[in-house]
């Protein structure tokens, strides 16, 4: 992923932000509005289009500084400071965070009023009181938490999970065609020259390290298993699978790059394999007490039987025929038929290519 990639999807998570926070008090605003009665407009000597105006404006401004306040904490100080800690004691304590510094810069911005630096609206400083302070820290606490636990559960599901949840894609059975990707970490001896704490410490690093490289080449995670993790793509119109393939390699100079932390860390530098096939496969959500959108398919055992080849022939990447025969013919120079065998469970052989990168 490149540097300008990065910078937007943090630009775009600084936008998401920003409309939440905007939309949680307009939502304020006009709670408020429906609940003021009209003597209250009358005894301040001002109409209810100039309440709205006002109070629509100091929301948008405060929105905006509440989204990018809650963008810098999250970016930069709740990683480092509550990452140990479970999702609802780490929201409480971000949210408690949060309103801390958000009154710190209200003080700020009262004291500079106070000396006319700047300038804020009556109707602003008309509701710095017990009450109303009381009423928007609340709010505000809920707000917080609730985007907080919405993040967090997004993170742990996934973005493409929880869309698929909401909109109802998978309740009926649906027949897809897509693209796995098999993951894996070997040779096998590796989990016994590392103790059980330190290897599953070993896996978070790794798949910490693939996950910052997925959103740029568009996969998602279907399933972490053991020590290996299974990523899909839905291919539509004008797909590139050249992707794919890239992003093994990225992975692969990823760990490379930080070989002398593993080394250090772990004692040894973590090599994985990669397996690339795709064909039709059934979606479907299954499961009551815990739900899953699950893929079923010959694609899926096909890979699964290709993926043990990748050790006999120390190869780091491998691809079927079905994946083979739709490259480019550009694409198809840079892989070699390897051999033409029967997989376990089959009866129909299939050719397999290896990478020549």
């Amino acid at each position: 992923m490149t540097y300008s990639f990065k910078t937007f999807l943090k630009f775009k998570d600084c936008l998401q932000f920003i409309a939440l926070w905007v939309a949680a008090f307009f939502f304020y605003v006009f709670i408020s509005y429906s609940i003021i009665d009209d003597s209250y407009f009358l005894n301040q000597g001002f109409s209810t289009t100039d309440f709205l105006k006002s109070e629509l404006t100091r929301a948008l401004s405060i929105g905006i500084f509440m989204g990018i306040l809650f963008f810098l904490l999250k970016e930069y100080v709740y990683p480092r400071f509550f990452h140990n800690y479970g999702i609802l004691v780490a929201s409480l304590l971000q949210s408690l965070l949060f309103i801390m510094v958000c009154y710190i810069g209200f003080i700020i911005v009262l004291e500079l009023s106070k000396v006319n630096y700047i300038r804020i609206n009556n109707l602003i400083a008309l509701r710095f009181n017990a009450k109303w302070l009381t009423c928007f820290t609340i709010y505000c606490l809920i707000v917080h938490l609730f985007i907080t636990l919405l993040l967090a559960f997004r993170q742990r599901l996934g973005s493409n999970y929880c869309k698929s949840l909401l909109h109802g894609n998978y309740m009926t059975p649906v027949v897809e065609y897509r693209i796995f990707m098999f993951v894996d970490m070997y040779p096998s001896r590796t989990s016994a020259e590392v103790k059980h704490h330190h290897y599953s410490q070993l896996l978070q690093e790794c798949f910490a390290d693939l996950s910052e490289i997925l959103l740029g080449y568009n996969a998602e995670v279907y399933q972490y298993a053991g020590d290996g993790v299974i990523l899909t793509w839905k291919v539509k119109q004008g797909f590139k699978r050249q992707q794919c393939i890239e992003l093994s390699e990225v992975f692969a100079v990823r760990l490379l790059q930080k070989k002398d932390f593993y080394q250090n860390q772990f004692g040894l530098v973590p090599r994985f394999k990669a397996v690339l096939n795709e064909g039709l496969v059934t979606v479907a959500e299954i499961g009551q007490i815990k739900t899953e959108i699950a893929y079923h398919g010959d694609v899926l055992s096909t890979t699964a039987r290709v993926r043990d080849l990748c050790s006999d022939c120390d190869e780091n990447l491998l691809i079927t025929q079905s994946f083979f025969e739709q490259l480019t013919i550009a694409e198809q120079d840079d892989f070699t038929a390897i051999e033409t065998t029967v997989l376990r469970g089959k009866k129909k052989a299939v050719v397999i290519y290896k990478f020549n990168g």
